[in-house]
């Protein structure tokens, strides 16, 4: 007897350490704890992080058991003055209509709940606003959801980290509301909310500004340039766009990165960028393959960025054509406290290379750098 008490310390941890402890795990884990002991068992109905996270769930039968279980955890008998912090539901299968009204529940259960932070990954339509109702709201991630409302004129006074992965409004001036809804939004990703077309983003977001926003991820076509040009770390995807974009003045920029997932169009339109973002210390580059062979010239005065802040360039993709390495060396020769710029040489084939990798590296290598401290980097992939 005495063995056993010894070997089971941890069930003798307070009520709010054990909860806090079981939080780290998912609840259908947690849930297992309770044929430990009596101890346990009431341990599950106080959990305050509520982890839903079952991509396995495919049929019908396993979605029914899925919302049994998490009924047990939202609805009442549980405590309506019960705290949640954090609801995390993700799954594959696909909600439909008629199954509606029971995410709206848990929705509701988790305002009711004071929720801070709400995940949802699923495939399905929101038709109420609910949860963007909730003034407590801090952290709020959807993906692959279809949102129906049709105004959402609402306050989310706490709201600091908004996701939106592939979520679609009916109507395209939701996304200006909830952003409107946010003057206190800090990091936003915003990604596949628009169809790829260049005049798609909302009308009204082009007039907006998020004064808090620190960070952004996002495509332009989602959440045009001006919205976010306060942000310290801006992530564009698709930055293939940027060469049709006119850009206001990123004051605030330290970090940027740029990813390419079809064509590169040249060096203009990032030396365009660039010249708005006179802090620029961290410029990260994912080139694609290169659809220009127009020659490309160096500025006629160096960047403000390139010369007095630029840290540290990455260029990922880099093919052994011309404008490239005149880009390349471009930076070598004006980046006056650039600590270390890194070049991932790639073999693929193209119509512009004119150096193999050997040849690429050697003209860089030999090539002067105004910084003494500059570090030089070849990573092959």
């Amino acid at each position: 007897m005495e063995d056993s008490k010894k070997m089971d310390r941890i069930s003798n941890l307070p009520d709010e350490l054990l909860c806090h402890i079981l939080s780290f795990l998912p609840t259908k884990i947690a849930f297992t704890t309770t044929v430990l002991s009596k101890r346990w068992t009431p341990l599950f109905h106080s959990l305050t992080i509520l982890r839903f996270d079952d991509e396995t769930v495919h049929n019908y039968a396993a979605f029914n058991s899925v919302c049994g279980f998490i009924d047990t955890f939202m609805l009442p008998p549980r405590l309506p003055n019960q705290f949640i912090k954090t609801f995390s539901l993700k799954c594959r299968f696909v909600f439909s209509d008629s199954n509606c009204h029971i995410l709206d529940a848990w929705v509701e259960a988790a305002k009711q709940r004071c929720i801070e932070e709400f995940h949802l990954s699923m495939i399905a339509r929101i038709s109420n606003d609910t949860i963007f109702t909730c003034q407590t709201l801090v952290v709020l991630k959807l993906e692959w959801l279809q949102v129906e409302v049709e105004n959402l004129c609402r306050d989310l006074p706490s709201l600091k980290t908004l996701q939106l992965r592939f979520v679609r409004f009916k109507n395209k001036n939701v996304l200006q509301q909830l952003l409107n809804a946010s003057p206190n939004l800090e990091d936003l990703n915003a990604y596949g909310t628009s169809k790829h077309d260049k005049n798609s983003a909302p009308v009204g977001v082009k007039s907006l500004s998020l004064a808090k926003l620190v960070r952004a991820e996002m495509r332009a076509i989602d959440v045009p340039y001006n919205v976010v040009n306060n942000v310290e770390f801006l992530c564009v995807y698709q930055a293939e766009d940027i060469i049709f974009k006119s850009f206001p003045v990123f004051r605030n920029l330290i970090h940027i990165k740029l990813q390419f997932y079809c064509f590169f169009h040249g060096w203009d339109g990032i030396v365009q960028l660039l010249q708005q973002c006179p802090k620029l210390q961290i410029v990260f580059i994912r080139k694609w393959r290169s659809s220009s062979s127009k020659e490309w010239k160096w500025p006629n005065s160096v960047l403000e960025c390139v010369s007095s802040h630029l840290r540290s360039c990455t260029i990922l993709n880099f093919e052994g054509s011309a404008n490239n390495l005149l880009f390349a060396t471009y930076i070598l020769q004006n980046a006056r406290f650039l600590q270390d710029m890194t070049i991932d040489v790639t073999t693929r084939s193209s119509n512009e290379m004119l150096l193999e990798r050997s040849e690429i590296i050697e003209e860089l290598s030999s090539c002067p750098r105004i910084s003494p401290a500059c570090k030089l980097t070849f990573e092959y992939k």
